[in-house]
């Protein structure tokens, strides 16, 4: 006859530690007040009976699910795989489940809060762009949300993101200051924000400085698109018509133009054209491209959002703007002035 096993409780925990079964529930919530050493203590006669918390019990109590709703989408994040493991790895950190919602185009965003509102979450952190009503909703509830890589309402959610206008400044100035003087800009999505920013960023810059004329050619992040963009304005008899340097809103276009540039038109990379990107994805490291591009970091940011997380939930702090710095990546695709005064 199988012995039938009953799982441990709580309440042999506590036993087994010395202390109450509310000691026991306070060790196992990340931001809940108690000594470390008692902590301590609770998790480890927890870890030898085998007792794992049960989450729905624990919600019962707490009021809180510990589910942490992300809203993504391929189409307008890129590295989806990179973005999703920094973090769920942040948000883990804090305690926290991380759920997955996922739609095939941004302009469903909507539809994807809907659904992950109905499944009891605590948060959202939104890697899509919210429309404003869609927000509101969520701030009625309450339900607190943190945009990833996005700007927000200031009155409705938080916001954590690259500093993508800035950086594509600083792009743009240092592009001009080492000569180039015709420029070209392959864009992204008409419904993806951050491609908008960095293009306005750029060619505001630009403007300042006396370019008034910069070619566009819209993509759609793909490398496909950025390759035959890069036919498109690199292909003429004449170099006085040819773009001098191309920035392109992400690598992956960058990396298509690069290889029309090189391959389809035989052109020299930097000597005839300097193309640039943003985000500095793994390929465009390899020697076979080495990209010049602006580099993110996810982990910072995924780490900033799991803190605003935290802090709009256990703290119910006011919603919160933080924009984090890019860095200029310097490798063979393009001639850049050293510095800018």
């Amino acid at each position: 006859m199988r012995r039938k096993f009953n799982a441990p409780t709580s309440y042999d925990v506590a036993s087994r530690a010395g202390v109450s079964q509310a000691v026991v529930s306070r060790a196992f919530q990340a931001d809940a007040p108690i000594a470390p050493a008692t902590r301590e203590r609770v998790l480890a006669a927890a870890q030898a009976l085998g007792y794992q918390p049960n989450a729905v019990a624990r919600s019962l109590i707490t009021k809180r699910s510990g589910l942490v709703a992300i809203l993504i989408s391929q189409d307008t994040q890129r590295e989806t795989t990179e973005v999703l493991l920094s973090l769920g790895l942040a948000l883990q950190g804090h305690g926290f489940q991380p759920l997955l919602f996922t739609v095939a185009q941004e302009s469903e965003a909507a539809q994807a809060l809907a659904r992950a509102l109905a499944h009891g979450i605590d948060a959202v952190v939104s890697c899509l762009a919210l429309p404003r009503d869609a927000l509101e909703r969520a701030w009625q509830r309450p339900c607190p949300v943190v945009m990833f890589n996005r700007e927000a309402p200031a009155d409705l959610a938080s916001g954590v993101a690259t500093d993508n206008r800035g950086a594509a400044r600083l792009l743009a100035s240092r592009l001009y200051a080492a000569g180039h003087r015709r420029f070209a800009i392959v864009a992204g999505p008409q419904d993806a924000p951050v491609a908008w920013l960095r293009e306005q960023g750029f060619c505001g810059r630009l403007a300042e400085l006396g370019v008034t004329s910069v070619r566009r050619v819209a993509g759609d992040y793909h490398y496909e698109s950025g390759h035959a963009a890069g036919l498109e304005l690199l292909q003429t008899s004449d170099p006085v018509q040819r773009p001098q340097a191309i920035f392109c809103v992400n690598d992956a276009m960058a990396m298509g133009v690069l290889d029309a540039a090189r391959f389809a038109l035989m052109l020299q990379v930097p000597r005839d054209v300097s193309i640039v990107g943003f985000d500095d994805i793994h390929a465009g490291q390899r020697p076979a491209y080495r990209l010049t591009t602006v580099a993110q970091s996810f982990d910072a940011l995924a780490a900033r959002v799991a803190d605003e997380v935290r802090n709009r939930l256990t703290d119910h702090a006011a919603c919160t703007q933080v924009q984090l710095p890019a860095e200029l990546v310097e490798r063979a695709s393009a001639h850049l002035f050293p510095h800018v005064a």
